[in-house]
């Protein structure tokens, strides 16, 4: 009722569900699939135009719910789903999530569920060159951003090594094609002592603050705003 209300009102399907329904890789699969589901849902109600910008990826993806202003002028939808990994990315997001709605380009978030739950950092490439061929195949005038995974605070640094070297098979991998671009946002986060910078977590939690997501955006869109702005009226 809630979500058909927000429709009502105009209010984006993703917005309101990253207000209200943030899972991680501690979610069940079957609460994944449904959420995916209703992102899906509201995106095929009102289909983002050919040309736009699109995002998919984990709850780091979905709570940023700044993306549009961050990446001003850009046209961006963001099609986040909390608790994903690479693997669901690779078989259900960007052939249902980004490839029917013929982006110009896709931002993706995926890979520090995989990790937290001891996946290899070779299995989240392998998810990832599916990604990229699905894409490239489909649309080969787009173009693949692929942001570096989140340093969370607690547990999850304790696999530091394992997310490095994750991002450095992403970022070689993207090395290998003009069209993909790898962003680091890691090394931002964390601070001169080593340590996920704590002013970006939420206390407790593997969440990012406002202030974490300004370090995004300072990382991001140096890259991507001058990258897209030309192609944002040529679709």
């Amino acid at each position: 009722m809630l979500l058909r209300l927000l429709i009502t009102l105009g209010l984006s399907v993703s917005s309101a569900l990253a207000a209200d329904e943030v899972l991680t890789d501690k979610s069940s699969s079957s609460k994944v699939l449904a959420l995916y589901q209703k992102i899906l849902a509201g995106a095929q109600k009102e289909p983002p135009a050919p040309g736009a910008v699109i995002c998919i990826g984990s709850s780091h993806m979905q709570n940023w719910k700044s993306v549009q202003e961050d990446l001003a002028p850009l046209t961006v939808h963001n099609y986040g789903v909390g608790g994903s990994r690479m693997t669901q990315a690779a078989d259900l997001f960007i052939d249902n999530l980004a490839i029917p709605f013929k982006p110009r380009a896709v931002i993706l978030y995926e890979g520090s569920n995989d990790i937290n739950a001891g996946t290899k950092p070779e299995t989240v490439l392998a998810n990832f060159q599916k990604i990229y061929r699905k894409l490239h195949a489909a649309l080969p005038q787009s173009r693949l951003y692929v942001l570096g995974l989140v340093p969370s605070p607690g547990k999850r640094f304790e696999k530091i090594a394992d997310l490095k070297q994750t991002n450095d098979l992403l970022a070689k991998e993207c090395a290998t094609q003009p069209w993909m671009k790898f962003i680091d946002i890691t090394e931002p986060l964390i601070g001169a002592d080593g340590q996920p910078k704590a002013e970006c977590f939420i206390p407790g939690d593997i969440h990012m603050l406002p202030a974490g997501y300004a370090v995004w955006k300072s990382v991001i869109a140096p890259v991507i705003v001058p990258a897209e702005k030309p192609y944002e009226h040529a679709q």
